[in-house]
């Protein structure tokens, strides 16, 4: 492993690294949601869940697909969410 790469995973680790964020990308793995949806079902603002998107899409852990003035936002691929399901399994045998 480069140091580049030791640099990218550490930065994406650091970026589940909010109780908020790891809750979107929980709600995420059951489907594709929108901001308000995802404002309503976790009780965060619409700020603030729109900051930590902004976050997770250039994480490249989370992706929007706009239609017409919503965006609806999912998982980036299988990847994360065999990662996010691996975590969330993990943190629960603690």
């Amino acid at each position: 492993m480069l140091l580049t790469e030791a640099e990218r995973v550490a930065e994406v680790m650091g970026g589940l690294a909010t109780p908020a964020r790891v809750l979107i990308l929980a709600r995420l793995l059951q489907s594709p949601a929108t901001v308000g949806e995802l404002t309503a079902e976790l009780g965060l603002s619409q700020t603030a869940v729109s900051n930590h998107l902004r976050i997770l899409r250039h994480l490249n852990l989370a992706t929007g697909d706009r239609q017409g003035r919503h965006v609806t936002y999912h998982l980036e691929d299988d990847h994360v969410r065999a990662m996010i399901e691996q975590i969330l399994t993990h943190a629960s045998h603690g």
